[in-house]
């Protein structure tokens, strides 16, 4: 008999699965990646981040970081889906809060997205003993949890400029 998995009991991918040790390798580096992109966010001249403080510019980094883990470690899990979904539409919200256009919002995921490819390398080549498949489904995953974060955060920048636009400009009491 075959063994169901609801969404939420979904299990962990095995350790000495690819998918399992690139989660582990990441999350090892966890504070090496943000502090990386917090540095090129930072230097970047078309991000406008010097209005802002460090937490504002780190925003949801952590928490989108904890989904692509979990993404990795359960991968089809609807309810950590549903978290990244929500993680991605909360960091759009508030690029759009802060002030930025749409084109700085995509380079801050460009930049996350260069580094995650690169540590990916990485782990590849220190883990030659997975074959093409393996390397190929970690791939996939990583860029499918970016690509979906990315839009999920454009959507809800969107939204939110639309529904500020449709508003009744507010008066000076």
């Amino acid at each position: 008999m075959q063994q169901k998995f609801s969404a939420e009991s979904k299990p962990e991918a095995h350790p000495d699965s690819v998918n399992g040790r690139l989660a582990r390798s990441l999350d090892s580096e966890r504070n090496d990646i943000i502090s990386e992109w917090l540095d090129r966010v930072r230097k970047d001249p078309d991000i406008p981040t010097d209005s802002l403080t460090l937490d504002q510019v780190r925003d949801h980094l952590p928490q989108l970081f904890d989904d692509l883990t979990d993404t990795l470690n359960r991968y089809g899990s609807e309810v950590v889906a549903e978290r990244s979904e929500r993680d991605g539409e909360e960091h759009g919200a508030a690029r759009w809060q802060q002030g930025f256009q749409l084109p700085e919002m995509l380079r801050e995921l460009m930049h996350l997205r260069s580094i995650l490819i690169n540590r990916l390398g990485l782990f590849e080549s220190n883990n030659e003993d997975f074959g093409m498949v393996a390397r190929l489904f970690v791939t996939t995953t990583l860029h499918g949890f970016l690509d979906r974060m990315g839009i999920n955060a454009t959507e809800q920048f969107l939204t939110q400029g639309l529904h500020e636009r449709e508003l009744p400009p507010r008066t000076a009491s």
